[in-house]
């Protein structure tokens, strides 16, 4: 159930599940633990189309940090 007033858009965590192909429990567990921003109204909480998309991009730069890491250091021959 999305909510749109003007341009303010909200989804809750199963659409945000599905935007990021990962599961509701998931979502919820992020939610809690600060690494998704969101907003509890009544029972379900509700992510705004911002905060997905600062979740997306913390995500992009995690991933372009651990490739780098992963090619640095002397290549060896035996």
């Amino acid at each position: 159930m999305m909510i749109e007033v003007d341009d303010f858009k909200a989804f809750d965590a199963h659409e945000v599940a599905g935007m990021l192909c990962l599961k509701y429990r998931t979502v919820t567990r992020y939610i809690q633990a600060g690494k998704i921003r969101a907003r509890k109204i009544g029972k379900k909480y509700f992510v705004t189309e911002q905060d997905v998309k600062a979740f997306i991009l913390a995500q992009a730069t995690n991933v372009e940090s651990a490739e780098t890491d992963l090619y640095s250091g002397a290549i060896r021959e035996d």
